[in-house]
Parts: C-alpha cells; sequence; structure tokens
C-alpha cells in the first residue's frame, strides 16, 4: 500500500510538473510574441521618423534653392532699377540741363523723370 501511495504521489508530481512545463512553455511564448510585436513597432517608428527626416531634408533643399534663387532675382532687379536710374539721370540732364522740369502728376513732360518724393 505504501509503494502504490508513493507512485501516486509521484505520478500527481510528474503531471503537476509537466503541466508547469507547458504553462511557462505558453508565458515563454507569449512573451516571445510580445516582444517581437515591440520590436516590429519600435522598427516602423523610427521608419517614419527616418521618412520624415528625409522629406523635411528634402523640402529645405527645395527651400533653400528657391531662397537662392528669388535672391538673385531681387539683386537683379536692384541692379537694373540702379541701371535704369542713371539711365534716367543722363537723359535727364540731356533733355533738361537746367533743371527746368515741367511737371505733370509727377512726372516730367521733357525728359520722363519721376518727381523724388
Amino acid at each position: 500500500m505504501k509503494t502504490e501511495i508513493m507512485i501516486a504521489v509521484l505520478a500527481l508530481l510528474c503531471i503537476g510538473s509537466l503541466a508547469a512545463v507547458f504553462v511557462l512553455w505558453a508565458k515563454l511564448d507569449e512573451q516571445k510574441k510580445a516582444t517581437e510585436e515591440e520590436r516590429d513597432r519600435r522598427w516602423d517608428e523610427i521608419s517614419r521618423a527616418v521618412d520624415l527626416e528625409n522629406i523635411i531634408e528634402d523640402r529645405t533643399k527645395d527651400v533653400l534653392f528657391l531662397n537662392k534663387e528669388a535672391q538673385r532675382f531681387f539683386e537683379d532687379a536692384f541692379d537694373r532699377m540702379v541701371e535704369r536710374n542713371a539711365l534716367q539721370d543722363c537723359l535727364s540732364a540731356l533733355l533738361c540741363p537746367t533743371n527746368n522740369h515741367v511737371w505733370k502728376d509727377g512726372v516730367c513732360v521733357k525728359c520722363g523723370r519721376m518727381k523724388d518724393g
């Protein structure tokens, strides 16, 4: 009778150990899935961040290029305005040498000079 009880206890211990192994195995699988999902989520976040940085960098380059183009345009326009003013002064000196301008609506009728101020 003692041996039967010992065998029964040992069988219960084996069954309990086997159940514990299955529970631990399930927990391990669950932990692996959670770790994999976390890794995938982080990977997606990093990928989105890198894509966003690339987009921002590309647009920044576009804006800098446009700013350089706009700056060149305004510099050229300013240079042309200075040149036009110098030519207008020369024309004014030739056509109205004694500064006897005839103004009509702020523009000299003789030489085309615009009234200052």
